[in-house]
């Protein structure tokens, strides 16, 4: 074991650079001069808030015990390592109770490092919710395929989703000092980079060397976005992993063509902008005060969202879009794809995933052999 081990759990939120700071850990681009580093996962750990729940939810001992062998063969890992520094990066970890998270940490990980650190980015409020409904349209969400951003944002506020204060500070009050929160904002990053910020926040004063870019899961255009949309319309019996898989290699394989003529991207519209102002200022403003020492880093940004916004809402209908003959064009695709989809001798879920779990292993072996 290192003279000193750190165990940090990076936690989200969704749609602050997280896919971003995982591939750069998994395709081996972050290394540091004179520490060593543990990333246990392949791509990310987000199949731990489903472990973290079933054994918060089991009701017998037997259920209990079936939910925590992965996790004790996680801790069992990072207790054997001798790496100076252990990152958990999962975004999903959102979605797990901030005192069911400490509890399951506190049974199983406590004892597997000398420091255990939690580290969050939080998104402003419009922006978040921008990117969350494409996000959603993406990995086709039943509802916000059906919905206006508007009416999505609405469903969003009925639910708390993103009343930030509450949980960020249930996170600060169970780990102290040992919690981190900061804004996910270009101007008030790092270099302007998520990948970088987190770096130097997790290792603070320790040299280091990152290869590469930090574009992971760019947001799609809209045009390129609508043609996805339909696509997902098309393929609503297909379970939803899969339909979060496709969305995925969606995003992958437009990354790799050239950019289309129409660089368009959904912006949140003024009048909507105004009553996301109105609806999450306090929030925003209690934010600013316990985490960024007063300054209106949240707060600027709702009223930013005003003044940029569009007067009109953009329409996101894909006729408003591609012309009749490419949305026929898309059906027709679609038909073929969902055919081939139910082909019971091949888990498409798993292979879209491991394509993408394939090629990062492939750019981590030839970063290392640049080493």
């Amino acid at each position: 074991m290192s003279a000193h081990k750190t165990l940090i759990f990076h936690i989200g939120d969704h749609k602050t650079g997280s896919t971003s700071i995982q591939y750069a850990f998994a395709e081996g681009r972050i290394s540091l001069d004179r520490k060593t580093l543990l990333y246990p996962a392949e791509l990310a750990s987000n199949v731990l808030k489903r472990r973290f729940l079933a054994w918060d939810r089991a009701e017998t001992e037997t259920e209990k015990q079936k939910a925590a062998t992965p996790l004790q063969a996680l801790a069992d890992r990072i207790r054997a390592s001798e790496a100076d520094y252990v990152v958990i990066s999962a975004e999903e970890f959102e979605r797990v109770p901030p005192k069911v998270f400490k509890q399951i940490v506190d049974l199983f990980f406590a004892d597997t490092a000398d420091q255990i650190r939690v580290i969050a980015y939080v998104r402003p409020h419009a922006p978040r919710i921008v990117s969350s409904f494409c996000e959603c349209t993406k990995i086709g969400a039943p509802r916000a395929l059906r919905q206006t951003i508007g009416e999505f944002a609405e469903m969003r506020r009925e639910t708390g989703s993103f009343d930030y204060f509450p949980r960020f500070n249930l996170w600060r009050e169970l780990y102290g000092d040992n919690f981190l929160l900061r804004p996910m904002i270009r101007s008030q990053l790092r270099a302007g980079s998520v990948v970088t910020d987190f770096i130097e926040h997790a290792f603070p004063d320790e040299p280091y060397t990152l290869r590469g870019d930090d574009d992971s899961n760019e947001s799609l255009e809209l045009t390129d976005l609508m043609r996805l949309k339909v696509l997902q319309l098309n393929l609503m019996d297909k379970k939803p992993p899969l339909r979060h898989q496709i969305g995925w290699e969606y995003l992958r394989q437009v990354s790799q063509q050239p950019p289309g003529p129409d660089r368009q991207k959904l912006r949140m519209h003024r009048g909507l902008a105004k009553e996301i102002r109105d609806i999450y200022l306090e929030d925003a403003r209690s934010i600013d005060r316990a985490f960024f020492d007063g300054q209106p880093l949240l707060e600027n940004e709702l009223h930013a969202a005003v003044r940029s916004g569009p007067r009109r809402a953009q329409s996101v209908d894909p006729a408003d879009y591609l012309s009749a003959a490419e949305i026929h064009s898309l059906r027709v695709m679609a038909g073929f794809l969902s055919n081939m989809l139910d082909m019971e001798d091949v888990n498409w879920t798993s292979f879209f995933h491991q394509t993408r779990v394939s090629l990062a292993v492939e750019t981590r072996k030839a970063n290392l052999a640049a080493v």
